[in-house]
């Protein structure tokens, strides 16, 4: 019998349902999102239910480029040259100043 073929009589196998991979949006497209939130809160014409409502909004699209920011950070790599003169990957350390030197530390 052919894989993916049924026997008359037997029921058919469930058929996947169509899943639409609705795209995640980017950084840049949060944060575009997040100054549109910004702007309309600014404008001042909203009522007290629409501005709460925006300002959660905003909350939830800060939190993503946050979240965004973090995974882009630990993926941050610094070249450095080893004790045997080849290149060397070490993760950049992110201090309170931002990004510290791996030369520093040693």
């Amino acid at each position: 019998r052919r894989r993916g073929a049924y026997v008359l009589g037997m029921v058919p196998p469930p058929r996947r349902p169509a899943t639409s991979k609705a795209k995640t949006p980017t950084f840049e497209e949060r944060l575009a999102a997040l100054e549109e939130v910004v702007d309309a809160l600014e404008a001042e014409d909203l009522g007290l239910e629409e501005s709460l409502a925006r300002y959660r909004e905003g909350v939830a699209h800060l939190e993503a480029c946050r979240a965004l920011l973090d995974e882009a950070e630990a993926r941050l790599v610094e070249l450095t040259q080893g004790a045997d003169g080849r290149a060397v990957e070490r993760p950049l350390q992110v201090g309170e100043n931002g990004l510290e030197d791996a030369a520093e530390e040693e």
